[in-house]
């Protein structure tokens, strides 16, 4: 069936296609069509039902253009999706390393972090986003990146894994952060890496960077042992969760960390020469 238009609704639909805005809100309806919020709901709402809107979440819509014809499909992009669900946001754990081909296979949800709100599941059209509530001091390390046909907020090479390491739950855990950074070993800045991993204020995460980066001989081992050490105390962390990995392993004296991850595991995927 053709979709059709009212006066208003047309005078909303043109003014987003003229500004190739794709997502539209209650408030920016309510402003478009000089009309109050309760009102522009009512106009948002019909023109969902006649397809030439999509909710994606209550009081935020994403434009059908014309283009599309009588069928009306909706953006397939989980990434589109994801870039309006929270303000401001980065995309980053498996999603970005999937991005870059950092890990092959493909995650099942969305994986984005922000510094509004709260750790939650959001399910849209039958896929799961997990938002990642960060402090703002992790809040650093992104920009644009065109992901399938949309511009979005996408973690840069370096932060993807710092980010990964930090929370190595959204991502796989540390086997799959320590396959990450081999297949990105010629790709990295290593010092863009080590100065970021100095700003989380984690001595874990210089822990288990610079231990992982000495076991594979990774490019970046030199200039890890010359930024990290120096900040490395006097604790001794696992590489593993005990609770998954328990407490045995090796102790590395060097970078201060107790190794319980069985080396058939934490390398299954990796060559080390």
């Amino acid at each position: 069936m053709p979709r059709s238009l009212s006066t208003l609704e047309s005078k909303l639909i043109l003014h987003l296609e003229w500004e190739k805005q794709s997502v539209v809100t209650i408030e920016e309806a309510a402003r478009i069509l000089n009309c109050s919020p309760d009102y522009a709901r009512k106009v948002l709402h019909r023109l969902a039902r006649d397809r030439w809107l999509a909710m994606i979440v209550p009081g935020k819509y994403e434009l059908i253009p014309a283009e599309r014809g009588e069928y009306a499909f909706t953006d397939t992009n989980p990434l589109f999706i994801g870039s309006y669900l929270v303000s401001p946001y980065y995309f980053s754990y498996a999603t970005a390393a999937f991005y870059y081909g950092l890990t092959t296979q493909a995650p099942l949800s969305v994986y984005l972090a922000t510094m509004q709100g709260k750790t939650r599941k959001l399910q849209i059209r039958e896929k799961i986003y997990q938002v990642v509530l960060v402090s703002s001091r992790h809040f650093f390390g992104f920009g644009d990146a065109n992901a399938y046909g949309a511009v979005v907020q996408m973690a840069n090479l370096e932060k993807t894994i710092l980010d990964s390491l930090h929370r190595p739950e959204y991502v796989g855990n540390i086997p799959e952060v320590a396959t990450m950074l081999w297949r990105g070993k010629d790709r990295l800045n290593w010092t863009q890496m080590a100065m970021g991993a100095l700003r989380f204020g984690s001595q874990s995460l210089l822990q288990r960077l610079g231990y992982l980066a000495d076991l594979m001989k990774l490019p970046g081992t030199e200039i890890l042992h010359d930024l990290l050490l120096p900040k490395i105390g006097k604790n001794t962390c696992y590489l593993g969760q005990p609770a998954r990995w328990q407490t045995g392993g090796q102790h590395n004296s060097i970078w201060k960390i107790m190794d319980n991850i069985p080396r058939h595991e934490l390398l299954a995927d990796i060559e080390v020469v």
